[in-house]
């Protein structure tokens, strides 16, 4: 992978987490509703067909209460997705090109690879061990901008908004196009 593939794939995570955002906000429960006699139909490349029934989806999203958490659960996984994916595209460049060491000594990297875990790993939002080579070096703080994860915060839920996660992969992005070879 070159850099400018790293830089291509990473603008791909974004606009995908920015497309999931702003798709879950357009369609009107009107519209949902409509949809409820409706299929969606995926093909194989063998052409195989499979149908989705929308009926399920439909009554959800016409519905203001399931629709608020329907959106939330997806906006995590979208969360979860750029948060996951940014850090492992970067480290894989990383580790390809012998720069993880320029990596690993960001001062946000450990705040990033620990967010990444609170985000994708069991259920999603807790902090459910502190990384035991942290532990190992005395570590029990890590920082990014005005945000402090510590050690007590094991077992609690931690707050990681998409706009914090904007501004973080933002970090990391720029991190890739300044700072690596």
């Amino acid at each position: 992978m070159t850099k400018n593939e790293l830089i291509g794939a990473l603008h791909n995570v974004l606009n995908n987490f920015v497309f999931g955002i702003v798709s879950s906000r357009f369609v009107a429960p009107e519209t949902w509703e409509k949809l409820a006699t409706e299929r969606a139909v995926f093909q194989a490349p063998q052409g195989e067909l499979l149908h989705v029934e929308l009926e399920p989806l439909s009554r959800n999203m016409a519905n203001p209460f399931d629709r608020k958490i329907l959106v939330e659960e997806f906006e995590k996984s979208l969360k979860r997705a750029m948060m996951s994916e940014g850090h492992e595209l970067i480290l894989w460049y990383c580790e390809e090109t012998k720069q993880y060491q320029n990596y690993k000594t960001e001062p946000w990297f450990q705040f990033a690879r620990i967010i990444r875990n609170i985000v994708s790993h069991k259920q999603g939002g807790v902090l459910r061990q502190w990384p035991e080579d942290l532990k190992k070096k005395g570590i029990s703080q890590v920082s990014w901008r005005n945000r402090i994860i510590d050690e007590k915060m094991v077992g609690k839920d931690i707050e990681f908004t998409h706009h914090e996660a904007l501004q973080l992969f933002k970090d990391q992005l720029d991190f890739v196009v300044d700072k690596l070879a």
